[in-house]
């Protein structure tokens, strides 16, 4: 069931087609009596606009009343049909049409007629872009493009009023001695005229500017919006570039005035159903061809017509239409779909792009670029583990849940490394495309990751070198060096005591020897700790044996190594005996246990387990540092470590430990 304003819709659009019925009606009369034809006088161009604003723009306000685009139509579509009806009425009754007498105010329809075009002509170029597709400027700086429209308008419209209407240019309208209304008045003055066509100059380029304002600051949609438009514009410079080289021109000019209306019908009600870039494409390079023929039809008639003549003339020009054709038709494509239609050249420039990056950030950052430009879609992100880590352009809006219409897992070996999200709902043709980029930029994240944990390692290396300097520091100016202070004194006292107290000075170099002897264990101590002597001596298996035996007493410990036990790179090495020193203190400190086993594999990586039999680790609030210390000494060098234990379970601690990163 219809609403109220489809009815009204319906009632305002056959009001409009009776318009143009009834000067389409009265056609045959007026050839009858020696009228210039409709077509000839441009009144064929007045119904085609008509109807093709006039229809599509009421149906535009029945779905969108609020539409001010749509009302703009429903304007020059009305004032069109409106003036070629008071046009043929005119015509009709001046040329006494009707039983060979004039018609009631044939004069005054004449007169409105002449002049009633002009606001619809000019509305076109200058207001309906400024405020296509939403009704409103692009801000409130281009209020003074459309007050120049609108003053253009303005004059244009008034000095046409205000001229006689055989001021129209069209021979075979008007009988012999007519001069209708008005006769005696010439327009506007001549610099009033000059102004007003500046200002109509200057609001149509600033229409059009407008129009690329709007699509480098749009959302995606609006941008389809605009395509439509576009799309158009070029299609209808087009018909009237074809209608200057073909005898026909004037039908053509006629036709000329429909894809503009249907396109922005298209645009506002139901631009989501179709996929306007093919053509897009196509009108790019219809309309490129047009002009470059016309050119080349012009230099060729200007240098060659007259020795080879128009129809040799015109041979040549259609010798050159393929070619240029398929040139022109390939720069649209890379213009409307950029490197989707030619994946070779977007891998290329992907390549590029890969070989110039620096960081692996950076690289990242210019991958989602290229593929935004590739795509041709206004936003771009790559996301590793939840977090986007690179982005390109702008995300939709977030609000409306825009923000991402594409997630493109990116795999490596086979593993998920992160996912590529796209702004922009992609087309099937795109897919493959996609495909054939994912795995590059799954390379990428893949080396922005490893750059990652490298620059973490990097970070925990530092900081447990600094660790380590501070505990020498402490070491070495807390207990050395106070300990030499005072061998240097006990030493003053004896060299003082040899020739007053022999046997004083004896006893005081007894126990100097000793304390000296004790320095020198404090040393080794030292010593051992920034690299046990026994891993040089023995290897890490005699290593752990002798530290073991350390333990007898207080836990039973048994070491399993395979016989075949490679040599293993001095940092796996200290850190496989650091762990286990830490592990077999902790089984005894705080999990009471009384067996542990240590077990030693290696292939590919050298993999530590320890077992006991104690009490467990228990609620991680007991983890402490020892726990934290071995894990840290593991993935500093890209180990891993692992910790299962529970309440009176017993403690098993496995350490892997890659051999080719240490």
């Amino acid at each position: 069931m219809m609403d109220r304003s489809a009815w009204r819709s319906a009632a305002a659009g056959g009001v409009l087609l009776l318009l143009v019925v009834a000067a389409v009606v009265v056609e045959p009369r007026l050839r009858a009596l020696g009228v210039t034809g409709i077509v000839e006088r441009f009144d064929a161009f007045r119904v085609v606009a008509a109807l093709s604003f006039g229809v599509p723009g009421l149906f535009v306000v029945s779905q969108r009343p609020g539409s001010r685009v749509g009302w703009s139509m429903v304007f020059v579509g009305a004032a069109q049909a409106l003036g070629v009806a008071l046009g043929a009425y005119g015509l009709l009754g001046i040329n006494h049409g009707v039983q060979g007498g004039r018609l009631p105010g044939d004069d005054w329809a004449m007169w409105v007629s002449t002049w009633l075009w002009m606001p619809a002509y000019l509305v076109v170029p200058t207001v309906f872009l400024l405020i296509f597709p939403d009704g409103r400027l692009p801000s409130r700086r281009w209020w003074p493009a459309l007050a120049a429209a609108v003053a253009g308008i303005a004059v244009h419209t008034l000095d046409w009023a205000l001229r006689p209407v055989t001021y129209v240019d069209v021979a075979g309208l008007y009988p012999a001695g007519y001069t209708g209304v008005l006769a005696g008045l010439r327009g506007l003055p001549g610099t009033l005229n000059a102004i007003g066509a500046a200002l109509t100059i200057g609001a149509v380029a600033a229409a059009v500017v407008s129009l690329a304002v709007r699509y480098r600051s749009s959302d995606a949609e609006v941008r389809r919006r605009l395509q439509w438009v576009l799309a158009a514009a070029l299609l209808t410079v087009g018909l009237l570039g074809l209608a200057l080289a073909v005898p026909w021109g004037p039908v053509i000019i006629a036709f000329a005035a429909v894809p503009l209306p249907v396109a922005v019908s298209v645009a506002i009600v139901a631009h989501r159903l179709w996929d306007l870039d093919l053509l897009l494409s196509r009108a790019l390079a219809f309309g490129a061809v047009s002009v470059v023929l016309l050119a080349v039809y012009a230099l060729v008639a200007f240098t060659l017509g007259g020795v080879v003549g128009a129809g040799a003339s015109a041979v040549i020009v259609a010798l050159v239409v393929h070619p240029v054709y398929r040139r022109v038709l390939a720069a649209a494509n890379r213009l409307v779909y950029g490197d989707r239609e030619d994946p070779s050249r977007a891998l290329r420039r992907l390549g590029a792009r890969l070989s110039d990056a620096g960081a692996p950030g950076d690289l990242l950052d210019r991958m989602a670029a290229e593929v935004g430009r590739v795509l041709r879609v206004h936003y771009v992100a790559v996301e590793e583990s939840g977090t986007v880590v690179a982005s390109w352009g702008r995300p939709g809006r977030v609000d409306a849940g825009e923000t991402v219409a594409e997630s493109v897992p990116l795999l490596h070996r086979g593993e998920p490394v992160g996912t590529l999200l796209l702004g922009e709902r992609l087309r099937p043709k795109d897919r493959p495309l996609v495909a054939e980029l994912a795995p590059h930029v799954a390379v990428a994240v893949h080396a922005h990751r490893l750059g990652a944990d490298l620059e973490r390692s990097h970070g925990r290396m530092l900081a447990a070198r600094q660790e380590e300097r501070d505990r020498l520091l402490y070491e070495l100016h807390d207990g050395l060096g106070p300990t030499l202070a005072a061998l240097a004194l006990q030493l003053d006292r004896g060299r003082r005591l040899v020739d007053s107290d022999p046997e004083e000075a004896k006893q005081v170099m007894g126990e100097l020897s000793g304390r000296i002897r004790g320095t020198v264990e404090d040393v080794r101590s030292i010593v051992n700790d920034l690299r046990p002597p026994p891993l040089d001596d023995l290897g890490l298996a005699g290593a752990l044996a002798e530290l073991c035996r350390g333990f007898a007493g207080d836990l039973t410990v048994e070491v399993e190594v395979p016989p075949d036990l490679p040599a293993l790179p001095p940092p796996v090495e200290l850190a496989a005996y650091r762990i286990a020193a830490e592990a077999l203190t902790n089984a005894v400190r705080h999990a009471m246990a009384s067996r542990c086993t240590v077990t030693l594999r290696a292939a590919g990586a050298l993999e530590l387990r320890v077992q006991d039999d104690g009490v467990g680790v228990g609620a991680p609030a007991r983890h402490g540092f020892g726990l934290a210390s071995m894990r840290r000494r593991s993935e500093e060098l890209n180990g891993t470590f692992e910790l299962l234990t529970g309440a009176g379970a017993g403690t098993h601690l496995i350490v892997r430990l890659p051999l080719a990163a240490a």
